[in-house]
């Protein structure tokens, strides 16, 4: 794996440049709606359990579509694909601003927002950062996907921001109007993109269904990749869940408006951008797969710790280190996935990927039922034992995933 060249010389590459950009206006989006809709409605509803209902219905399609999108990659021109989900972002937040502005948003509009959101994004994996690993090369890819999931996580540190901003100075219609003219801007950039390669008319690819099954069969044949997936699912059901309860905590637990939950929820993307800043430039090859797991045991841990502070500025900084460790994960999942896989498999080993992603809306709903009843603090605390528990477990089942 070649270290030597920065990850900034990728930007001297046009076409990475543009689907970089591209993704990234449309991750501030994604983020600065998380933390919009999350605030507005507990506001609206009080209720920890709703709250987690709408990351529920945004990760769900992950989950029932992940791997389909992965099979779509192979059949149809990756960037028409994105190209026509920005179309669908920009149409849903569009509409749901429109509402908002009347004064005719529901929580059953938000709802369904969220979910047409979440089918945009289950295509993230197997096309757009796919996408970047194929303009960058085997040589780079581990520094692609480092500088990419570097960028992502600035957004989940500007976005949360704006989104508190816009929800306590305009009002829920803002944020979705700034939805709207980030998906524009990244459709833009996305139109202008001209590599060949994203579409394989020649290639007769097989069908959805059975490239579906041809994908999981091969993943069970793979052992190290089975063990990669395996802390994926762990990450996601017992671990990502935990930013759910940012905004019931600070606004219940913290007593904070709007925007300073925004800044809140912003600690963990700055934690996660310097960590995956610091992967792009430093990590070898040989420490993938031990970043990786330790990653994953110190967000759970971190969460632990942010689950017993009663202070702001403790519960940031405990955030930051929690986005450190979510920056290992998140940055060796996608890099171990597609170099764990043999070239032919790789569209379809990152669809899989997306479905273990998709585990999450297993967690939001088991944080969201133990919220009600436990409270926010110690539901967080109880998925993060939880989560070490089976971290533990699944390394003494797959002891492929530490080496």
């Amino acid at each position: 794996m070649a270290r030597t060249i920065s990850p900034f010389a990728l930007i001297g590459n046009v076409a990475f440049r543009r689907v970089w950009i591209s993704g990234s206006l449309s991750n501030v989006h994604r983020w600065l709606e998380v933390l919009a809709v999350g605030v507005w409605v507990f506001d609206l509803t009080g209720s920890a359990f709703d709250v987690t209902l709408m990351f529920v219905l945004r990760f769900l399609p992950l989950m029932l579509f992940g791997a389909l999108a992965g099979s779509l990659a192979e059949r149809f021109d990756r960037r028409a694909l994105v190209m026509a989900g920005l179309c669908v972002l920009a149409a849903c937040s569009t509409t749901l601003g429109v509402l908002a502005a009347l004064d005719e948003l529901k929580l059953w509009h938000v709802a369904l927002g969220a979910f047409v959101n979440g089918m945009v994004w289950s295509g993230e994996m197997p096309l757009r950062r796919t996408m970047l690993a194929d303009i960058a090369g085997d040589g780079q890819v581990a520094q692609a996907m480092g500088f990419d999931t570097a960028t992502n996580n600035a957004t989940r540190m500007l976005g949360p921001v704006a989104g508190g901003a816009l929800l306590e100075g305009i009002g829920i219609s803002g944020a979705f109007f700034a939805g709207t003219a980030l998906n524009m801007l990244s459709l833009m950039l996305m139109v202008r993109v001209r590599v060949d390669g994203f579409a394989r008319p020649g290639a007769a690819p097989a069908g959805v269904l059975t490239a579906l099954r041809d994908g999981f069969r091969y993943v069970r044949t793979n052992r190290p990749l089975v063990a990669t997936l395996a802390v994926t699912v762990i990450f996601n059901v017992w671990g990502f869940p935990m930013t759910s309860m940012v905004p019931v905590i600070g606004k219940e637990g913290l007593g904070l408006s709007a925007f300073p939950v925004g800044v809140l929820q912003s600690a963990e993307g700055l934690g996660a951008l310097v960590g995956a800043l610091g992967i792009a430039w430093f990590v070898r090859a040989a420490w993938f797969r031990r970043i990786y797991f330790l990653g994953v045991a110190s967000y759970m841990a971190a969460a632990i710790v942010f689950a017993a502070s009663p202070w702001f500025l403790l519960s940031g900084t405990i955030l930051v280190a929690a986005g450190i460790g979510g920056a290992c994960f998140s940055t060796m999942q996608s890099t171990l996935t597609y170099l764990g896989a043999s070239p032919e498999m790789r569209n379809r080993a990152m669809g899989v990927l997306t479905i273990c992603i998709g585990t999450a809306p297993i967690g939001f709903l088991h944080l969201g039922l133990l919220a009600e009843w436990l409270g926010a603090y110690t539901a967080v605390t109880v998925i993060a034992v939880e989560g070490l528990a089976m971290l533990a477990l699944v390394l003494i089942i797959w002891p492929e995933a530490r080496r």
